[in-house]
């Protein structure tokens, strides 16, 4: 590998350790003693700042990586649709993994052949879908998305004029308690539908993924099912939602969080024991979790792909917006008073365009065709092809994308809010403008086209 190459890898090593070496590390550590709620529960450890060894003593690390040039590969499949092929869903999922990766992503693997398995079957027996159908088995995922992002980036012209969702499934199941659910905000009514159409895992008969959904993770206020709006960094849907501008989502069936003291993830993420003996003792003994993503994928998929008028509820979006600016803490309020304005104005103009669907002629399929294109605009428009300036300029989503203060989670109104941390007046008030005019721009797009400019 050439030298100049070289520059772009990490130079510090980074190397996972278990408790007992970090307990006699700790052990020898010099320096002041850490706050309190730095400390952890080690015992016969004083936590301590650290920067020398008692004793002088030293810690040798011995490093067998090879630095190599491989090749990966993405391998994509189409079901090409009989009345709008020009339009696709996109189902994926990556094959690599860390180490065996019987969770993380071979649970999602295993479901996305099974699902591709069902639909050839149905395929084979005269069914055609009515919007093309996209299966993506992603490769150097753990890389830095490197299969997934490549690909669109090659094809995002071609993507962005005709994706309508990416559904991602990168951890099929990491529990066996309900599913976990990151969206955009307009597909929250189609998975709710979907929802209440597949059994629950490990939940008496009758009772569907809704119902369980609705027992154990509702939102009081609106009695409705609780699902995280918007999608980072963290995995495949990244290019999707940065670059394309589709509605996407990405599914998991997960452990219940207040019984293992809100851990941010399973245990044993990205070790060796991701192995298929513990998915199969532990996590999922019969495989019902893994049917229950399967058939929830695999119906949302169709749920996109069958209905003649996209399932987008433009209007949750309206919720969304007024939801991330209100997560926004400016010292003066008033500032955001012209974001607030055009949040309203979006919000009547999501009204009107729900209201014309009544008088939609069903039989007329260029109006079918014309109000779909509106629906599928709406995220675009959303996207700064600026993005982010610097080093961000990926990060095109103006409203939902990960903030410089974490790269890897989705954070709502990004820019403004990092613009608001660092307590800069001027960045915002440019950041409030740009979110502003993308907002108006997002709600022309809905109205009459003789009338979008009023």
């Amino acid at each position: 590998m050439r030298e100049e190459s070289l520059r772009f890898l990490p130079k510090i090593p980074a190397q996972p350790i278990g408790y007992g070496e970090a307990q006699i590390i700790l052990q020898y550590m010099q320096g002041n003693e850490v706050p309190v709620e730095w400390r952890g529960t080690l015992s016969n450890v004083i936590y301590r700042y650290g920067g020398e060894l008692r004793e002088a003593s030293t810690i040798e690390v011995k490093i067998y990586n090879r630095l190599e040039r491989k090749d990966t590969y993405n391998v994509i499949g189409i079901m090409k649709g009989e009345i709008e092929p020009d339009r696709y869903i996109a189902l994926g999922n990556h094959r690599d993994s860390w180490a065996l990766g019987s969770v993380d992503p071979t649970s999602g693997t295993a479901t996305l052949l099974e699902i591709t398995r069902v639909l050839g079957q149905m395929y084979k027996n005269g069914f055609r879908p009515r919007r093309s159908l996209m299966f993506c088995s992603w490769g150097a995922e753990e890389y830095g998305l490197v299969g997934s992002v490549e690909y669109v980036q090659e094809y995002v012209k071609v993507l962005g004029a005709r994706m309508v969702s990416y559904l991602n499934v990168d951890v099929a199941v990491e529990g066996n308690h309900t599913v976990s659910i990151n969206t955009s905000p307009m597909l929250y009514d189609v998975i709710v539908k979907a929802a209440k159409m597949v059994p629950s895992a490990y939940d008496p008969v009758g009772q569907t993924v809704y119902d369980k959904w609705m027992k154990v993770n509702r939102n009081n206020r609106t009695n409705e099912p609780n699902m995280i709006y918007g999608l980072g960094s963290a995995s495949d849907y990244y290019a999707f939602d940065q670059l394309v501008g589709s509605s996407n989502v990405d599914i998991t069936y997960s452990y219940n969080v207040v019984d293992h003291g809100n851990i941010s993830s399973y245990p044993l993420y990205h070790t060796s024991y991701e192995v298929f003996s513990m998915m199969k003792k532990f996590m999922d003994p019969h495989f019902t979790a893994h049917r229950t993503i399967g058939q929830l994928w695999g119906v949302l998929a169709l749920l996109l792909s069958e209905t003649s008028v996209l399932p987008f509820n433009v209007t949750r979006y309206t919720t969304a917006l007024m939801q991330a600016m209100n997560s926004l803490k400016p010292k003066d309020p008033a500032v955001l008073d012209p974001l607030r304005n055009a949040i309203n104005d979006f919000g009547t103009a999501t009204q009107d365009f729900v209201a014309r669907l009544k008088s939609l002629d069903f039989e007329n399929p260029y109006d079918i065709r014309a109000y779909n294109d509106q629906l599928l605009q709406l995220e675009r428009a959303f996207q700064n092809p600026l993005g982010q300036g610097g080093d961000y300029t990926d990060l095109k989503h103006v409203v939902y994308a990960p903030a410089k203060i974490n790269v890897y989670a989705a954070d709502g109104f990004p820019s403004l809010s990092d613009a608001i941390i660092s307590d800069d007046s001027r960045e915002i008030a440019n950041q409030i403008a740009i979110a502003t005019y993308f907002v108006r721009g997002a709600l022309s797009t809905l109205k009459e086209f003789n009338n979008f400019f009023s």
